[in-house]
């Protein structure tokens, strides 16, 4: 853990090509490396244009991906990858020429299944008076029947002449049309354009509607075990072609031609370049040597006009903290990684104004439980242990102010010492803001100059801050404002009475932001209060409710002040850091580091099989 970020360090590989992709899997897998091409080697590309194959598979895969099994994860290539990528799609090829008769009666069976139950829920619809169901079925020559099956409050308003009965039931509506065929073809066109589609009426129906459910059901069973027939030979038949394997391959050859496309090579060669955040390389080669890749590891200087991704370290249990530095970009080099102080700012901020010993646990537990999902959200926990800490200051838990003695104070009982400490909280972070603003500047080696003008502004501000104690220090503003106006000509490369005049402008500007600042986090002891006066409304309500009320009140209104004010107080917090604090020293010019990640783990989500295994129904 650092305040100060450094910069990724630039590594050379050199490795033979028939290890190529393990070499490129290997340094994915470390976490530690990001490709970037060193446009100044005057080689060859180490992959060839790998996209009109890639086409043609992904053609196939739009057709036949629901058939396929799962990718069998592949870790190294046992031939150049276009020629790996070749025999994998000559292997699906082969698959394909034999299972397109299967695949066909799948789905010709699995549209009848659909048809079926489609039939069968108009069948069972209750309160229907149906006509006998085989004439329907045979209906030919002068009269035509057809069932038309349409989305629920999908089908349309204007009642057809030649509908018979309407049938609402499941998930669709349903016409049951009779009448000349010209006219009911007319109506079968029209239904198109409301996503309806036709029911087909099988010739084997019988008379009654009960035993044409019977008979459906006992044809739905038939359908079933052919289906599971027909899937268990084309399982079998990918089996025989090794379809999994193959998948493995072109999912592993596509993961190189997306991260290593601009990998160059010679004849027998392959240089990987890029940075890591392995600084001497130790961790890259352990690596490679365990998995047996032949390879140099070089780190070095970066070629002329890279600039260097930026590493923040931090703990694991930080991190989260990392979103909020973000959101304004990437310290640069020279900047500070506030991580560290933010883990403990935030929580502090959000405790204040959540205060409350049962509602911070369940943040807490929230956090623990939701952090598997969403690691960001695991700074719930420490957010929900410092609203537990405060509930105990405060006398609070679960709205109720009974059940523990306020170790410090009752919020509604003393206002104004609530907005008191949130300003002096206030300018404690502003002022921690200044001070890591003039050690960037000696990081930089500007040190002479800000104190020679911005180390004023921080001495106008001491004055502003100690006047509503004693007026007499608000000659420190003065002397700081004529400190900062004084010094920064020195630095400046235009005139010396038109820098003193831009200096006395920004010095204005600087120190009322401050002041502006400072009362900005009034608004802390205000949402303190509002939530100490929302726990006693909550608690007055259950009271009036009395009884078995008095629990399902209090109940629901801790629900809704967690859900709620939680969400809005984690949103001020959030404005707070980013506008009052992070303004005073964070530009956020850096790149951030961003690893390669190994096969199977993309961000994008092509880390799960390429197809899973589609439903045959």
């Amino acid at each position: 853990m650092s305040l100060r970020p450094v910069a990724a360090s630039w590594f050379e590989l050199i490795t033979v090509r028939r290890d190529l992709t393990r070499a490129v899997a290997c340094l994915a897998r470390t976490g530690a490396v990001e490709l970037e091409a060193d446009a100044h080697q005057a080689r060859a590309h180490a992959l060839p244009d790998l996209d009109p194959r890639l086409k043609g598979w992904s053609d196939l895969a739009r057709r036949y991906g629901a058939y396929w099994p799962a990718a069998q994860a592949a870790l190294s290539l046992e031939r150049e990858p276009a020629q790996a990528l070749d025999l994998a799609v000559d292997d699906i090829l082969a698959w394909r020429a034999e299972a397109d008769p299967l695949i066909d009666r799948i789905e010709r069976l699995g549209a009848e299944g659909r048809d079926l139950e489609l039939l069968r829920t108009a069948l069972a619809a209750p309160d229907v008076d149906l006509p006998p169901l085989d004439l329907m079925a045979r209906a030919q020559g002068r009269i035509a029947a057809r069932l038309i099956a349409y989305p629920q409050h999908g089908a349309p308003r204007e009642v057809p002449p030649v509908l018979l009965q309407r049938i609402d039931a499941g998930n669709s509506t349903f016409f049951l049309v009779v009448g000349r065929p010209a006219d009911v073809r007319e109506i079968v066109s029209q239904a198109a354009g409301h996503k309806g589609s036709v029911v087909p009426l099988p010739d084997w129906l019988p008379a009654g509607r009960t035993e044409a459910l019977e008979r459906i059901a006992v044809r739905q069973q038939a359908l079933s075990a052919e289906r599971k027939t027909s899937a268990d030979a084309l399982a079998a038949l990918s089996h025989r072609h090794g379809v999994a394997e193959a998948l493995g391959i072109i999912k592993l050859v596509e993961w190189l031609g997306e991260h290593a496309r601009e990998l160059r090579a010679s004849e027998r060669l392959v240089w990987a370049t890029g940075w890591t955040s392995d600084g001497d390389g130790a961790r890259l080669r352990a690596a490679l040597q365990k998995e047996g890749v032949h390879a140099l590891v070089r780190i070095g200087d970066p070629p002329p006009g890279r600039a260097p991704p930026i590493l923040m370290r931090n703990p694991r249990w930080m991190r989260g903290f990392e979103t909020f530095v973000r959101m304004l970009g990437t310290p640069t080099a020279s900047e500070a990684d506030p991580t560290a102080l933010l883990a403990v700012i935030a929580p502090l901020l959000f405790g204040f104004m959540f205060a409350d010993v049962g509602q911070g646990l369940v943040v807490a537990a929230a956090g623990l439980v939701m952090k598997r999902r969403a690691p960001f959200l695991a700074i719930l926990v420490p957010g929900g242990l410092l609203a537990a800490l405060f509930g105990v200051l405060f006398g609070s838990v679960f709205c109720r102010e009974d059940v523990i003695p306020a170790l410090w104070l009752s919020p509604l009982s003393r206002p104004l010492t609530m907005l008191i400490a949130a300003l002096v909280s206030g300018a404690a972070i502003i002022s921690l803001g200044l001070l890591l603003d003039a050690v960037q500047a000696h990081w930089r080696g500007l040190g002479a100059q800000w104190w020679s003008s911005r180390a004023g502004l921080a001495v106008a501000y001491a004055g502003l801050l100690a006047a509503p104690l004693s007026t007499k220090t608000l000659w420190l503003t003065a002397l700081g404002g004529l400190w900062f106006i004084a010094g920064t000509p020195a630095h400046a490369g235009t005139g010396r009475l038109a820098a003193m005049t831009a200096a006395a402008a920004a010095f204005i500007e600087q120190a009322s932001q401050l002041a502006i600042n400072t009362l900005s986090f009034v608004r802390i002891g205000a949402f303190a209060l509002a939530h100490a006066g929302l726990g006693a409304a909550v608690v007055g309500l259950a009271e009036a409710a009395g009884g078995m009320g008095y629990w399902v009140v209090l109940a629901l209104g801790n629900a809704l002040i967690i859900l709620l004010e939680g969400l809005v107080v984690g949103i001020q917090t959030t404005r707070l850091v980013l506008f009052e604090f992070f303004i005073r020293f964070l530009k956020g010019g850096g790149r951030q580091f961003k690893p390669l990640t190994p096969p199977g783990n993309d961000r994008s989500g092509s880390s799960q099989p390429l197809h899973q295994p589609g439903s045959l129904s």
